[in-house]
């Protein structure tokens, strides 16, 4: 007989499961306001940085120069973000919200918020915060060690 998923209770296993279902959920929602992938991030990016870059964008977003242009592109006929020449430098392309993707934003924070509470159910506040450290002290552990291995 097969064992179906032999990795179950670790640590590898387990973030996997949780980031595939709260992708899809998050997609899901994100696919009610026509939102389609790598949008969300880049809304969240430009709001707290308007008037930023693509290339800080990309860097920032940790996405390539290209798959960042397209994805601008993409949401600039949509009207969600309007790009104006940098005055200092005219290479640039400064990147902003409009109302729409303003109002665009604020949907994505919505779905993030409520996608929060659907994963802490029965948490307490002090769950809660020690699970988001806890997570944040994981990141940081491979982050210091991602260069000298493998």
């Amino acid at each position: 007989m097969l064992k179906k998923n032999i990795r179950i209770n670790t640590l590898h296993s387990s973030l996997i499961r949780l980031n595939k279902i709260h992708k899809k959920m998050a997609k899901k929602e994100f696919q009610k306001v026509d939102l389609t992938e790598g949008k969300p991030r880049l809304l969240d990016f430009i709001i707290s940085n308007p008037g930023c870059s693509q290339r800080e964008i990309a860097s920032c977003c940790k996405i390539e120069p290209a798959t960042a242009t397209s994805i601008l592109s993409s949401m600039e006929k949509e009207e969600l973000i309007y790009r104006e020449r940098n005055p200092k430098d005219k290479r640039i392309l400064n990147v902003f919200l409009t109302e729409k993707g303003i109002e665009a934003q604020k949907k994505v924070e919505k779905v993030f918020l409520e996608l929060d509470e659907i994963c802490f159910d029965g948490f307490s506040e002090e769950e809660r915060v020690e699970a988001i450290k806890i997570l944040n002290r994981l990141y940081e552990n491979l982050s210091k060690r991602k260069k000298n291995t493998f």
